[in-house]
């Protein structure tokens, strides 16, 4: 590709992938118009969004996409759903001074990303016409690497960042849906505890705590069975082992944000047929001692770890192809595929 060199005026041209960052980027984008041509002149921001092509060994191959996007604007930027690393460090964005372009890495901008993208690409844009440019996002610096530089950052903070976005980018509300026969093999087994009176003696006689460690379990049971089942787990042999380990984090939170969704509205539920069902003179007679309303909200508590538990194992999901898209693995093998 041709070198190109910014002018002091000139016009932007921002190609996303589908998803997230397209989301995100036309959330911004009058924002980030009146910042970039208030801060750097630019004259006008225009937005495409395409579908990032990886090819075998999983690297964006954006050179290709650039020179196809580029036409008449003076810099480009590319916002992708996927993580960059380089080495230990969580890059944020790479610049490629020769061709003028930008590569922005939406997952390491957080779960809340919007103002963070708009400094990182004027960062970006300036850093094109300044090699001297300091960063203005918080905690980051510049590397100098072969053809250009990255904006990064290595810090505690920086990892669990990009995994609350990946954790975002996954979209994990997608997946209540594909969910719906664990839900109902859990409800149908909480429902039993509701009419034994043996589970409603129980429940009175455990302590919060160990109540609030059922619950615990019971998540955790639903989450390894989840990820097991349905083979969401990355094997450090298909992937580089730090991303191979980040993939994975990402994973095991967007599950367990789901198992505890699933979890808190079995117990709602559980907790209404309850005290539909259940007269409280009736409770109070077989546990033995007037409880009241912490009498329902025991047994709801402990109908529900067991349920959780028993009805998760042995279910999956409603759609197997779903759940997988909501895994970065999925979608990065899928991707390499297709090319």
């Amino acid at each position: 590709m041709s070198p190109r060199s910014p002018s002091s005026s000139d016009d932007v041209r921002i190609v996303v992938d589908p998803g997230p960052p397209a989301t995100t980027v036309d959330r911004v984008r009058d924002r980030l118009a009146e910042r970039l041509s208030t801060s750097l002149g630019v004259d006008s921001v225009t937005v495409d969004t395409e579908m990032l092509a990886l090819g075998p060994d999983g690297a964006l191959l954006v050179p290709e996409l650039v020179e196809r996007t580029h036409r008449n604007s003076s810099a480009a930027v590319v916002v992708t759903e996927f993580p960059r690393l380089r080495g230990r460090h969580q890059v944020m964005v790479e610049i490629d001074h020769d061709a003028c372009t930008a590569l922005v890495s939406l997952p390491a901008l957080g779960v809340a990303p919007d103002r963070r993208l708009i400094r990182v690409i004027e960062d970006a844009i300036r850093r094109l016409r300044d090699r001297d440019a300091a960063p203005t996002v918080h905690g980051a610096r510049w590397f100098a690497v072969d053809g250009g530089e990255y904006l990064a950052t290595r810090s505690a903070l920086g990892r669990t960042r990009m995994v609350l976005g990946m954790v975002r980018g996954n979209r994990p509300w997608r997946l209540i849906p594909t969910l719906t026969g664990v839900m109902a093999a859990a409800a149908a087994t909480a429902s039993f505890g509701v009419f034994y009176s043996s589970i409603w003696a129980m429940a009175n006689a455990l302590s919060p705590w160990r109540l609030a460690g059922l619950s615990v379990l019971s998540v955790t049971v639903m989450t390894v069975w989840l990820i097991a089942n349905n083979r969401l787990w990355e094997r450090r042999d298909a992937l580089p082992r730090y991303r191979a380990r980040l993939y994975n984090a990402a994973t095991t939170v967007t599950i367990v944000l789901n198992a505890i969704v699933l979890y808190l509205g079995l117990l709602v539920v559980t907790l209404c047929g309850a005290l539909a069902v259940i007269d409280d003179g009736y409770l109070a007679s077989q546990v033995g001692s007037h409880t009241g309303l912490r009498g329902y909200v025991f047994l709801a508590w402990l109908a529900t770890s067991m349920g959780t538990v028993a009805g998760a194992v042995g279910s999956s999901a409603d759609s197997y192809d779903d759940i997988l898209e909501a895994t970065y693995g999925h979608r990065e093998r899928a991707r390499r595929q297709r090319e």
